[in-house]
């Protein structure tokens, strides 16, 4: 159904929003879709991410916590993310001992960062909140295959809480 990403090669990949009342955002490259965000709940906090090779799941620790779960299909708990007060970057851990930072290089920048002290930037996503739509671009590095997906994802996640969190103000 969704083609993997190819990492050996820089990809430029768009996040492309579909449907005003439950909203899905598709991963695609325009000739190929590569998984898609959906988003469940109430308060639409909670999201599930789908891709070739696996599903999963974002859901917000206890009520005022800063820390976001990320689960597999099958309901554990592969990693987490937590941001310090007044501090604009979120630290993912997965339990496979994988750290990275997902930041905004500048206040005033549309840019989101993956870095990761071991495999440097991984990913920069630029985002365009009035077109719907947002710039993905994935770095060479010796990042595994198999975590782009996530990274993409999660960011995608954040960036939109972000962009929530704004409009409600």
């Amino acid at each position: 159904m969704y083609k993997t990403i190819d990492t050996k090669q820089p990809n430029e990949l768009l996040l492309l929003r579909q449907g005003w009342i439950n909203p899905e955002f598709e991963l695609t490259d325009k000739v190929y879709s590569y998984g898609k965000l959906t988003y469940n709940g109430i308060l639409r906090r909670n999201a599930m991410a789908i891709a070739a090779d696996n599903t999963w799941q974002f859901k917000f620790g206890p009520v005022f916590s800063r820390m976001l779960l990320i689960t597999d299909q099958s309901g554990a708990i592969i990693g987490e993310t937590k941001r310090k007060f007044f501090s604009r970057s979120r630290t993912l851990t997965l339990q496979n001992g994988f750290l990275a930072k997902f930041y905004r290089p500048s206040i005033w920048s549309r840019e989101w960062v993956w870095e990761s002290a071991e495999y440097g930037v991984i990913i920069r996503m630029k985002s365009y909140p009035l077109q719907f739509k947002d710039k993905i671009a994935t770095e060479q590095s010796m990042a595994p295959a198999a975590l782009i997906p996530l990274l993409i994802f999660l960011g995608a996640h954040l960036i939109i809480l972000e962009r929530r969190r704004r409009a409600a103000r």
